[in-house]
Order: structure tokens, then sequence, then C-alpha cells
């Protein structure tokens, strides 16, 4: 659209400004790149894509970082043998969780071809940190 004589925007943007100049516009919180109304912030922060996003069950931070110092000394691996029937019964639960986000994931129409084959590789080299 083409700006009027006399006006500062087209007439798609006219009415933005002239509420702008009656709401004021804030940093986010969460990410100060970007602003949003001051009047509208709670509704924002529940949709801004800077939030925190809840991690799934099986994620570890950190967990592929390295020793954090020379002192540290990593676990020791334990045979799955040598397991209480408890722990055994949580690390199934704990599999099968993980098998069934992988196949939601392998499932999902918006992953591409690529990342199916990706996915697929992962399984069959047995990268997945699953």
């Amino acid at each position: 659209m083409v700006v009027a004589a006399g006006k500062r925007f087209c007439g798609e943007h006219a009415g933005a400004a002239e509420e702008e100049d009656t709401r004021k516009r804030i940093l986010c919180p969460l990410d100060p790149k970007h602003t949003v109304y001051e009047d509208q912030l709670a509704k924002h922060l529940k949709k801004c894509n800077s939030r925190e996003k809840p991690k799934p069950d099986f994620f570890i931070q950190d967990i592929n970082a390295g020793l954090k110092d020379e002192t540290e000394i990593p676990e020791q691996l334990v045979p799955i043998s040598s397991l209480s029937e408890e722990q055994l019964e949580k690390l199934i639960k704990k599999l099968r969780k993980a098998s069934e986000a992988l196949q939601d994931a392998l499932n999902d129409p918006k992953n591409g071809d690529s990342a199916t084959k990706h996915l697929k590789q992962q399984v069959c080299l047995g990268y997945s940190n699953y």
C-alpha cells in the first residue's frame, strides 16, 4: 500500500501507529531482542518462543559435556544382569517411553524425508540417547 500525502504510514499500518501513541511497549523479559505491549505481557509470556520449554524425561543436562574437572570420576558401567528387579523395571519403563517418543518423531509428518532417514539411522546404528 502507498503512504497517503501528509501521512506517516500506509493504510495497513496506520491503525498500529495510532495505537502506539496510547499503548506502551516494553522489552520482553524472556528475550530483550523484541518488545511487547505492556497490557499484553501476561498473554505474550505464555506463547513467547523464548520461554523455557519442558524437558523430556530422558533429558540429562550436560550428559555429553565430559568431565567438569579432573578429579571427577565417571560412573562405572554396570551389567544389566546385576540390576535389582526394581532397577530393571525402571530401566524398561524408561526405554519404552523413549521408544514411544522416537516412534512419534518417526511418524510425525512435519519431519521431512531426510529427518526421518536420520532418525532411522540413529536407531539402527545405536546412536540414540534413548
